[in-house]
């Protein structure tokens, strides 16, 4: 069965069938025996006829028939005795006494319907009780004789219906709901799985791939499918299987290209040595000039092979225990010559080692690269302060400095390559948008975190946060 639609229609369909089938087949058990409203028909006429009783015998003594509320305080009396209306089949005001002449002309209680003056003229040409019970109405009649030798006729009448439960066995109905769930739930179970279990495997694909791992694909067992289910599988990796080809193809083409400007980097910068010992000893501003942009061009070369290096590999280098304060305060070090000339400070704030396995090399030119992207954008005559502190549950890294911040919309796109927030500016410092993205692969490649915010008091801090 290869539709999908086709295959939930038919179980459903199926189900259903199943259920009236068995509704169906069950019904007889239903209408054979009612024993609930048995009972409840019994205990109404016991109850009518012990009312029309009490009734008749105060007519024959001559006492008067009480009035509504002398009813209610009988009822309440008879609660208090233990025998309350939830004992009896109705309440007195559903079952009204009714009295009436030889000709049914009514002498006490409400208008009597037609039913009921049939019932009592039957009553009287009897001269003997009666009892009748016509589907859910039950009708108790006597006739009674008053003192002064009148024959009346009481009669008392229950038009109230059985309670729910009182048609409903629950003995007899649990086994079978019982087995109606389960008829149900079987199919329903099973298609419930057919569905889910695709679909959240495609969706953890899904979320595998947009984390970056470009190799994650939906089970074979899915794609095999012969459904709608099967053919998004299948798509899907053909579509992650392009993806990965186009990203790969591009991380091939910037390495090699890379690769390449080295080779003319490094005749260039033999060349300009070339020019420089036929120049002599007088200065030549061109020639500085082409050896400041070389510089400049070998360091993004550089850059662009770690971005490279780090977007290929899937877990760090050899990890070993590193002492973070100490890695900071090292490159804090190293950051303070090429910051003295703008009167800046780099500080590193350390209370106690922190001690993490990583890959130190990697680790360490992340931080350099979000040390330097400080120093080159706080103001001049600042410092720039690296925090190492253990925390909760791993290591955190903050380097904050005194610059201009970053504008909110821009904090999310600071880690991509060659972003830039002021792209004038960034390209006067000689900055290629390369250092914090380099950082960013380094420390997720570590399993950690890497995020920016804006300080209160001006300026930008980065935290780099490690697992221990």
């Amino acid at each position: 069965m290869r539709s999908l639609f086709l295959r939930i229609f038919l179980v459903v369909w199926a189900a259903t069938v199943v259920v009236a089938a068995i509704v169906v087949a069950s019904s007889p058990f239903f209408t054979r025996a009612r024993p609930g409203v048995e009972r409840w028909e019994r205990g109404a006429e016991v109850f009518l006829g012990e009312r029309v009783e009490w009734a008749a015998r105060r007519i024959e003594r001559g006492d008067r028939l009480p009035g509504p509320d002398e009813e209610r305080r009988r009822d309440l009396d008879e609660e208090h005795r233990g025998r309350g209306p939830g004992e009896r089949p109705g309440l007195r005001a559903l079952a009204p006494l009714f009295v009436l002449g030889p000709a049914g002309e009514p002498r006490a209680g409400p208008p009597p319907d037609p039913e009921v003056l049939r019932f009592a003229r039957r009553v009287a040409e009897a001269g003997t009780p009666l009892s009748e019970r016509a589907g859910l109405v039950h009708l108790v009649g006597r006739p009674a004789m008053t003192p002064g030798g009148e024959v009346l006729v009481v009669v008392s009448a229950a038009r109230r219906p059985p309670r729910l439960l009182d048609l409903l066995e629950p003995g007899a109905l649990a086994w079978r709901l019982a087995l109606l769930t389960l008829v149900v739930a079987l199919p329903c179970l099973w298609l419930a799985r057919q569905l889910s279990t695709p679909v959240t495997a495609l969706r953890g694909a899904t979320a595998r791939l947009a984390e970056g791992d470009l190799a994650a694909r939906v089970e074979q067992r899915f794609a095999e499918r012969g459904d709608e289910i099967g053919a998004l599988a299948r798509d899907f990796n053909a579509m992650a299987a392009r993806l990965d080809a186009l990203v790969g193809s591009q991380r091939r083409m910037v390495r090699d290209v890379s690769h390449e400007l080295r080779s003319p980097l490094a005749r260039l910068r033999v060349a300009l040595e070339l020019a420089r010992q036929r120049a002599g000893a007088s200065p030549d501003v061109a020639l500085d000039r082409i050896e400041r942009e070389a510089e400049r061009l070998d360091a993004m070369v550089g850059q662009i092979l770690t971005l490279s290096r780090l977007d290929a590999a899937s877990a760090p280098g050899r990890r070993e225990p590193v002492d973070l304060a100490e890695l900071a305060a090292g490159v804090a070090a190293d950051a303070g010559f090429e910051a003295a000339a703008r009167r800046v400070t780099v500080a590193v704030e350390a209370p106690a080692p922190v001690i993490v396995a990583v890959d130190a090399d990697a680790l360490r030119s992340a931080l350099e690269n979000v040390v330097r992207n400080a120093v080159a954008h706080t103001r001049e005559g600042t410092a720039v302060r690296i925090a190492v502190a253990r925390t909760g549950a791993g290591a955190e890294i903050a380097v904050a400095d005194r610059g201009p911040g970053v504008p909110e919309a821009a904090l999310g796109s600071l880690f991509e390559p060659f972003f830039r927030v002021e792209e004038a500016r960034e390209r006067a410092r000689g900055g290629a948008g390369l250092g914090l993205a380099i950082a960013a692969r380094a420390v997720r490649l570590h399993g950690g975190e890497i995020a920016a915010r804006n300080l209160p008091e001006g300026g930008l801090e980065i935290l780099l946060r490690l697992p221990v």
